[in-house]
């Protein structure tokens, strides 16, 4: 979907070549019908498949489709297909709607985190934001009315009035300085220099707030973990919606770099560990035990060596989440399925590991032992 997007973007522009758009017209329009089809198809898929969407209990199907279909996101997938069936019904030239099939790039924001981070980021700094579009504003007028002023005499065709001079204040503000208009007093001069310095100062705090918000964003998509993964995961899979979500606000997310020691043996009260990605090895009895994604380890964890958790570390880049000691007895106490999941989860594992012959009998019995 992407490149396909991607690739209506390329055509739309390749369009606006005339040598071009004469030679290969036919090319363009199945292009542009073919695209069509499949968006068209996304579109009645997605909002007959938001009727079973968890956030909408209580509400009809029908009910729920409607209010998915105003939602942004299939606004924009609407009006990524709507000036194709527009040029179709329509009896008049709308070949200039051709242009508005670049629409079709906003599309993206479903499929790049990072478009939908940056969305996310304007959302929540808006207030910020706004008051810094005001500042910003009324330096823009400010500017505009002292330069009409101070240069309506001298030129009264580009100062002659505040609206006249709102061109020369934006360019100068904005440190571009087109040229066009350009105050010839040494008033004017002096204004115009304080103009651009203030412009440097203040039309750098919208781009601040939005580096910071989305500093931020990154942040706490990398520490906090989704309901959903919590809720893929093995030993929480049987767990209800509720515990599923306290548990998600709970845990958080670390990435760690091979070679990283993760835990070692003399910890105590050190939580637990959810391995989501990569190789993680477990000393027992000096050798390395491998643990894999949706093992879990820690003060409660799948190889125990006597009644202290083994050294952990991490063999390749690894992601795990980890839930702090407290919040993890705190969680046991009130869903006690929790503890009873991870025990059959680790008794699986453990006959898995003497099977392959990297555990003995032995090995298994002594741990199961001192669980």
């Amino acid at each position: 979907m992407i490149g396909l997007i991607l690739a209506n973007v390329a055509a739309v522009t390749l369009e606006t070549v005339p040598s071009i758009w004469a030679r290969y017209q036919g090319v363009f329009y199945w292009f542009d019908f073919a695209s069509v089809l499949l968006f068209s198809g996304e579109y009645v898929l997605r909002v007959w498949a938001s009727a079973e969407s968890d956030g909408a209990v209580g509400r009809s199907a029908w009910r729920r489709r409607l209010r998915y279909m105003c939602s942004p996101l299939a606004v924009i997938d609407l009006l990524a297909i709507l000036p194709f069936y527009i040029g179709i019904f329509a009896t008049v030239d709308l070949r200039g709607l051709r242009i508005f099939r670049l629409l079709r790039m906003l599309k993206l924001v479903r499929y790049s985190p990072a478009l939908a981070s940056l969305s996310r980021v304007l959302y929540m700094e808006r207030r910020a934001l706004t008051a810094a579009f005001i500042i910003m504003m009324g330096l823009l007028f400010f500017s505009a009315t002292l330069g009409h002023l101070i240069e309506r005499e001298a030129q009264p065709e580009a100062f002659g009035s505040i609206p006249a001079a709102l061109w020369w204040a934006l360019s100068t503000l904005t440190t571009v300085g087109y040229g066009d208009v350009v105050p010839i007093t040494a008033a004017g001069q002096l204004l115009g220099g304080v103009v651009m310095i203030i412009g440097f100062a203040f039309y750098a705090v919208p781009i601040g707030i939005i580096a910071s918000g989305f500093s931020d964003e990154v942040h706490r998509r990398e520490f906090l973990v989704p309901a959903q993964v919590v809720d893929s995961f093995p030993i929480f899979r049987h767990m209800n919606p509720q515990a599923a979500s306290e548990l998600a606000s709970r845990m958080r997310t670390l990435t760690v770099a091979p070679g990283t020691v993760i835990t070692h043996k003399m910890d105590m009260h050190n939580g637990l560990y959810c391995i989501l990605s990569g190789e993680i090895s477990a000393f027992f009895n000096h050798r390395a035990l491998p643990l894999k994604s949706g093992d879990y380890f820690g003060e409660y964890g799948i190889i125990m060596d006597g009644n202290e958790q083994p050294s952990t570390v991490a063999r390749s880049q690894s992601k795990v989440m980890r839930l702090e000691s407290a919040d993890f007895h705190t969680l046991v106490s009130i869903y006690p399925e929790l503890s009873s999941a991870m025990a059959e989860y680790r008794n699986q594992r453990l006959a898995e590991l003497v099977a392959d012959g990297i555990l003995s009998g032995d090995d298994c019995n002594a741990m199961l032992g001192k669980e």
